[in-house]
């Protein structure tokens, strides 16, 4: 895939539907949340599109070892939630946000403790040098693009909220399980992907 065809891509993606974001997110009706926002990170490495991905410190009080998309919640200085998930990410991983080509965020997605999580699509056609958070950031790996938009390679696994439970995607990569919020995100991208497809 090419630069400008990714752009394009991310520049509708935002338009596009994704149904099982919706179902989820009625499990959470009713709720205060609290706004968030994460990078959905693509850059040029090792010849292809990889997205960044973190696995998070063991020291960490919540989601230890989980595998997430830089990010976090919105501070009051932030002018806005892609403002928030580029501060995040020069928080984690060291890249600043002069080196990402940035665009519309995608519906948020609410979360068990209390969050909306916006996330915010972005390119950098260069693998920029990383200097990981030891305080939040055990490790950064890359999983191809390629790889995220095949809906094949998901699995599935259950979640329940409030009583109601809901098959939830996974996708086992490597050694890697990225499951929860990180799946859904990158399962959507997918579906969303799919649709962005058939329309040109």
């Amino acid at each position: 895939m090419t630069h400008t065809e990714l752009s394009r891509f991310f520049s509708s993606a935002a338009d596009l539907p994704a149904p099982l974001q919706q179902t989820r997110n009625r499990m959470f009706q009713g709720g205060d949340f609290r706004q968030a926002a994460v990078l959905l990170a693509v850059v040029q490495h090792e010849a292809q599109w990889q997205i960044l991905l973190t696995r998070r410190a063991d020291s960490l009080r919540h989601h230890t070892g989980q595998i997430a998309l830089a990010g976090g919640r919105r501070d009051a200085q932030d002018p806005n939630l892609t403002a928030t998930a580029l501060r995040e990410t020069a928080e984690e991983t060291g890249i600043e946000a002069a080196h990402w080509q940035t665009f519309p965020q995608l519906p948020a997605y609410f979360t068990p403790s209390g969050y909306a999580v916006a996330p915010v699509p972005a390119l950098s056609a260069e693998s920029p040098l990383t200097r990981p958070n030891a305080d939040e950031v055990a490790e950064i790996f890359y999983l191809p693009l390629d790889f995220a938009l095949h809906t094949a390679n998901y699995q599935s696994r259950a979640f329940t909220h409030n009583g109601l439970t809901l098959s939830t995607p996974t996708l086992p990569y490597r050694h890697y399980d990225i499951w929860g919020l990180t799946a859904m995100i990158l399962h959507d991208i997918a579906e969303r992907y799919r649709l962005f497809q058939a329309a040109v």
